[in-house]
């Protein structure tokens, strides 16, 4: 092998990128076929069959937690019956999907960073890590899907393809809603007007077919239920957060009754109204970097908004992490390589402690564990303040970058 060879090695996909897709396919195989998943699994179960047994607007009446769309709700009560027909559990039929979805994400990864020289090793690294094998072939929920949609729509608005973009932004929504925190950034990223307006139609429209029949029998159960779910507060019996700015608050900073009385009432008003203030900050970021035309800035965007809402919002589920992660890789490497390392290394041994074991075998039993040890507090802590400086400093460096932009007087001739 001469230098260039070894210079470039990693600008071609050669038997060590082939064995790293090879080494992710086997991963994702084990955890789908032989590992339980968390408690998703079960709740999906539960949901998949009051929709077959009951149908879509009485599982939506008899279940207040029942919020996923109706088109995913369907499809999951259909992969029950093949489940109930086969004799194969749901939990392979509910991950196998979403793990085959992730590699048609890592290969549109890898052709969103075009003829960048590591771009086959961004999207090894996407494919390889644990936190992307973790959500698409263990959890056992949709959100892996938010993921390859906005991968999908963000490529194809890079190849002028504006009305696939829209069919695949509005059949997102059939999944999940999550994905309406990046559509000002795409529909900023569209130069022409006309075209966004048509852009913005077309999504709604695609989005809305699988919607109807449910509206038309009981709007009203729809809009509660599915457009009026708030994410909820993760913690564990003993009130451990797993995440938001209770950690910060609460866990680095001091405990909820080490704080003077003064502090008590803005910190509440605060954390009621946390997802508001994310989704104001996230669409300021959107509206400041809404001249980068380029696509690399408009992964940029998606991600930052992402992090933003991770950072500061209240709601959290674990599985939120999959909605942006292949967007991390076009942030600084002083952002995404510790993000991606400790937020891994907390989920893995979280997930691996629940289990009891390291191959995540058995029962996640999160309930069963209200205490957790130091090391994976101290993974939280770490991982979740990197979130949470790099949610602020992003805001204060496009805010400056923006104000310090030169404005253009025009003059008027007389």
């Amino acid at each position: 092998m001469n230098d260039a060879d070894r210079e470039h090695w990693h600008s071609r996909p050669g038997i060590w990128f082939w064995s790293v897709i090879a080494a992710g396919l086997a991963l994702r195989f084990y955890l789908v076929v032989f590992t339980e998943g968390t408690q998703d699994v079960a709740i999906w179960e539960r949901h998949a069959r009051d929709v077959s047994d009951h149908g879509l607007v009485a599982y939506y009446h008899g279940d207040p937690s029942a919020n996923h769309p109706p088109f995913i709700s369907e499809v999951e009560s259909l992969l029950l019956r093949a489940s109930d027909a086969t004799g194969l559990p749901l939990r392979i039929f509910l991950r196998a999907p979403f793990a085959l979805l992730d590699l048609a994400t890592t290969l549109l990864l890898l052709l969103l960073f075009g003829e960048r020289r590591w771009r086959f090793v961004v999207a090894a690294v996407y494919w390889l890590n644990p936190l992307s094998i973790i959500f698409s072939a263990y959890h056992g929920n949709t959100d892996s899907a938010i993921a390859f949609f906005l991968v999908l729509c963000v490529w194809l608005l890079s190849q002028n393809k504006f009305l696939a973009a829209a069919i695949a932004l509005g059949v997102s929504l059939w999944i999940k809603l999550s994905i309406v925190l990046a559509i000002p950034a795409l529909v900023l990223f569209i130069p022409d007007w006309r075209n966004s307006l048509r852009f913005l139609l077309i999504t709604g429209v695609v989005a809305l077919t699988t919607y109807l029949p449910a509206l038309i029998q009981d709007p009203a159960i729809v809009w509660n239920n599915v457009f009026g779910y708030r994410a909820q507060i993760l913690h564990t019996t003993a009130g451990i957060p797993a995440w938001g700015p209770r950690v910060l608050l609460f866990s680095i900073i001091a405990s909820p009754q080490s704080w003077p009385l003064l502090f008590r009432t803005p910190i509440l008003f605060f954390l009621e109204n946390s997802w508001l203030i994310a989704l104001g900050l996230a669409l300021l970021i959107t509206w400041l970097r809404r001249n980068d035309r380029r696509v690399s800035e408009l992964c940029a965007t998606i991600a930052i908004v992402y992090v933003i809402v991770l950072a500061l919002s209240d709601g959290f589920s674990f599985q939120y992490f999959a909605w942006s992660l292949p967007f991390w890789f076009f942030l600084p490497r002083c952002f995404f390589i510790p993000a991606i390392v400790l937020v891994s290394a907390y989920i893995y041994f979280l997930y691996a402690y629940l289990c009891g074991n390291v191959w995540l075998l058995g029962f996640w039993d999160f309930n069963g564990h209200p205490q957790w040890p130091l090391p994976i507090i101290m993974l939280r802590n770490v991982a979740y303040l990197v979130f949470c400086f790099a949610a602020v400093w992003f805001v204060i460096v496009e805010t400056l970058r923006v104000a310090r932009r030169p404005r253009v007087v025009k003059r008027l001739d007389v």
